[in-house]
């Protein structure tokens, strides 16, 4: 059966299987991963979802965040603690608008979720005055603090070839390949810094684990938080469930295979819960990005040279079987290092915004789950949508 919206897939045993069955592989596990792609509402409400089914197993985890940096956690903690804010505020409290992220409301449900089993929230994410640092001048960057917890080790080869590979696809062209290592860098240490707020947050007295809401490309167990994960805490047991877009109808000519070379080599993802995709415009279109660069300045490299962004292709339905999807999390890119290049330019010079971070206006309707409900794969367990903003 080709993938569909609705269908979990299990990899260890190469088929289908119900959500009850994910359930149970992942009852004790310590450190369970959400992967997303950010800008598709349906899953924060299956991640949400799973944060409500899976805490059932009498285990109470953390909740931690990508999209909430580390110098956030006091604001999130004086919003987390007040019991009469209303969930929808807290994105208010996190100045959640101009981070960057899709809508608060999308996102609010897996804080629903939270509250109704009162596990804590957790900012897990690099501050982002230290990004600019990261590319200029590396790990030496960290202040000596978070450097002492991370403890990054040197990025090994083989990661450092898939990250700048993946970085440079992801950007659309507009880095070249010596422009991708510091990138690479960054996405190392995000993945250390989430994987370090997971650890710290499962000391805490009561949590024995913890939740990580993410994208896709973080979530990786051979290259990212996990293979961290698997520093501070040896023997910890980790699962990762992966919300991936599918086409519906399914191809038949695309299988699950498919989608797993997305992910990089060896094992990389437990579960895959494939959901609808969305409309998206390609968001390859009309970028250009000049060479002259902070980095391009240090390096001595010529700025008369523009980047341009190659022949647009298909962001929609099926992925191309060895790409990531549109806005996971290799794109976000880390996503707000783009920040600290020349941004992208229309043809005509004008800044136009990549696409990168943005994702779809505010809601001010109900929020429908267009996936079937009588799918005999599955069981649809919503977790009601966040009041609209007035």
């Amino acid at each position: 059966m080709s993938p569909a919206p609705g269908l979990i897939y299990d990899v260890a045993k190469g088929d289908y299987v119900r959500l009850e069955t994910l359930q149970s592989a992942a009852a004790g596990a310590k450190y369970i991963l959400l992967g997303e792609t950010h800008d598709n509402l349906i899953h924060h409400q299956r991640q949400a979802e799973l944060v409500d089914v899976l805490s059932g197993d009498g285990l109470k985890r953390a909740v931690v965040w990508e999209m909430i940096n580390r110098d956030q956690q006091k604001d999130l903690d004086d919003a987390w603690h007040d019991k009469k804010r209303a969930i929808d505020d807290i994105g208010v409290a996190l100045d959640w608008d101009n981070s960057g992220w899709p809508s608060w409301q999308d996102y609010s449900p897996i804080a629903e979720a939270a509250r109704q089993h009162q596990l804590p929230m957790i900012a897990g994410n690099l501050p982002d005055d230290i990004i600019g640092p990261l590319i200029e001048k590396g790990n030496a960057a960290l202040p000596a603090s978070l450097a002492k917890k991370l403890a990054l080790p040197p990025l090994p080869d083989e990661t450092k070839t898939l990250f700048d590979r993946e970085i440079v696809d992801a950007h659309c062209g507009v880095l070249s390949p010596d422009q991708a290592p510091p990138f690479s860098t960054i996405q190392f240490a995000r993945d250390a810094s989430l994987a370090r707020a997971m650890f710290d947050a499962s000391k805490q007295k009561g949590i024995k684990g913890a939740f990580l809401i993410t994208g896709a490309m973080h979530a990786r167990a051979n290259v990212a938080v996990p293979w961290h994960l698997k520093r501070f805490d040896p023997k910890g047991t980790s699962i990762v469930i992966i919300m991936r877009e599918a086409p519906n109808p399914g191809d038949p000519s695309v299988s699950p295979a498919n989608y797993l070379k997305a992910y990089g080599p060896g094992h990389s993802v437990d579960f895959i819960w494939f959901t609808s995709d969305l409309a998206r415009s390609n968001p390859c279109d009309g970028i250009t990005m000049p060479h002259a660069t902070k980095l391009d300045a240090q390096n001595g490299t010529a700025d008369d040279n523009e980047a341009t962004a190659p022949a647009t292709s298909e962001n929609t339905g099926p992925p191309l079987p060895d790409a990531p999807a549109a806005n996971d999390d290799i794109t976000q890119g880390d996503d707000q290092s783009d920040d600290l290049t020349t941004p992208p330019t229309n043809q005509d010079n004008s800044t136009k915004t990549a696409p990168l971070k943005t994702g779809p206006a505010p809601r001010s309707g109900p929020i429908i789950d267009p996936e079937p409900s009588n799918n005999p794969m599955r069981r649809i367990m919503p977790i009601p949508p966040a009041r609209p903003q007035e």
